[in-house]
């Protein structure tokens, strides 16, 4: 967990950056359908960050004399419905906050010209907004305070890496149990449910909707529907998130039956080569967007010895045709949120004076900044064969003849690989903050089905 210690220091610091009182507001409960039942809540990260104050409907003033947090009193019958009831000397212990104060006295006690951010909850974002006579949208707030929490929340710090790599290890192990319980005649549904369960067994929620398919193709696939086939490639995105809010981020792709063949093990030995060099050009001074570009042509020259694509290296790479096959962007940042401060919008990865490429799959690059020592980013490269794409009329002018699409068509149905990592960014050579999960063909053809399957499991 993170110290009470590091909380105040951070506050401290914020306000220096910002020079005035900093109102900042987190997250409500949301309803699910009955007042009593909420969604699963999850605190606004940078309110998380500041406070370590995980409970729904806090707010927080933070100025020259401390840090007052807002919350709602508990209900006479509190302690009845959910146990011991802490008194405010409890509450302010917990967090080390300088007061406690009622929600109900925000608006009195707040100085009408606090900076303010939005945060995710709407009514959250819109109280603060008509506090301080704002009109504040998802990604706005006072500018010297956004770039002060983006500034602070970007670089990590041995603290915060020591919360990912526990992350890491646990995920390592959920990794590990849903591989060895793949086999033909289980379902998507069982990998998920054991995956997550040797989350929760560590004390862990997810970072976001683990993705468990055999339809790699499709990038952010929510569902769990299908049975697992021989002759299929299961794909699995999904990390631990800790208490505190830092997780990782990993992807492996792995063979139904145990055994990669011929065109899986081609393709996916092409993937983690690009993948493989991709890290090793992590380093501080490295544009990332050269790290993008570079994945692609590597992707790209298997893709023209497999008759994929055709022509020249230098005509394949001018049409960005790697694309078509690896449509999406290498990576990201990577802290309290899967794509860190991504609510600040390319504000926070893009750096002054880069725009997004116009080019198709570039397009989605989330991150274009030159990397420094205590970046941590995921580097993802993929090889998918979507039939959208291929039976798309604009990509087949965009890309005319640099495509063989009637190769690609014989690839149908394929699916997807996507192969992923944290990598920490320091003085020296790149840490793979996620290299106990198994990757090379060997390490997982040596673990797919070698265990009970997932339902023997969780009986």
């Amino acid at each position: 967990m993170i110290a009470l210690s590091t909380h105040k220091a951070r506050r401290d610091a914020l306000h220096t950056r910002v020079g005035r009182p900093i109102l900042l507001m987190g997250n409500q409960d949301r309803i699910r359908n009955l007042p009593m039942n909420a969604v699963p809540f999850r605190q606004d990260s940078t309110f998380l960050y500041f406070t370590g104050c995980d409970v729904p409907g806090a707010a927080a003033l933070v100025d020259e004399t401390g840090c007052t947090l807002f919350l709602a009193p508990p209900a006479d019958d509190d302690a009845l419905w959910h146990g011991h009831a802490d008194t405010v000397a409890d509450v302010q212990a917990r967090y080390g906050v300088e007061r406690i104060a009622d929600i109900a006295d925000l608006e009195a006690l707040v100085p009408s010209h606090a900076a303010t951010v939005a945060v995710g909850d709407t009514q959250a974002t819109a109280r603060a907004g008509r506090h301080t006579n704002q009109t504040l949208r998802y990604q706005d707030g006072d500018a010297a305070l956004v770039d002060a929490i983006i500034g602070m929340r970007r670089n990590k710090t041995a603290e915060e890496l020591a919360e990912h790599r526990i992350a890491a290890g646990f995920t390592a192990a959920a990794f590990k149990a849903a591989m060895s319980a793949t086999r033909p005649g289980g379902h998507e549904a069982h990998i998920a449910a054991l995956f997550d369960a040797v989350l929760a067994a560590r004390g862990c929620t997810t970072g976001y909707h683990s993705i468990v398919t055999v339809r790699g193709e499709v990038l952010h696939m929510p569902h769990y529907e299908n049975a697992l086939e021989a002759g299929q490639l299961l794909l699995l995105d999904g990390g631990a998130e800790r208490p505190s809010g830092y997780g990782v981020d990993i992807t492996r792709t792995w063979p139904v039956e145990g055994t990669f063949n011929g065109r899986q093990r081609a393709a996916y030995s092409a993937v983690l080569e690009s993948q493989l060099e991709a890290i090793a050009m992590c380093r501080a001074g490295t544009r990332y967007r050269d790290i993008q570009l570079h994945t692609g042509r590597v992707l790209a020259r298997w893709l023209l010895d497999e008759g994929l694509l055709r022509g020249s290296m230098d005509e394949v790479m001018d049409k960005h045709a790697a694309a078509v096959f690896f449509p999406h962007g290498v990576g990201h940042l990577l802290g309290m949120d899967v794509h860190d401060l991504e609510q600040f919008g390319d504000r926070a990865a893009y750096a002054a004076g880069r725009d997004r490429s116009p080019h198709f799959g570039t397009a989605y690059l989330r991150l274009d900044l030159d990397l420094e020592p205590g970046h941590l980013v995921t580097i993802e490269p993929g090889f998918y064969v979507v039939p959208a794409i291929l039976r798309d009329p604009t990509m087949r002018e965009t890309f005319g003849t640099t495509v063989n699409w009637d190769a690609a068509e014989e690839w149908l149905p394929f699916g997807g690989i996507r192969i992923e990592d944290d990598i920490l960014v320091t003085d020296g050579d790149p840490e793979v903050l996620t290299h106990e999960t198994p990757k090379t063909i060997a390490e997982v053809e040596a673990l797919v089905g070698r265990g009970p399957s997932a339902l023997e499991r969780l009986s």
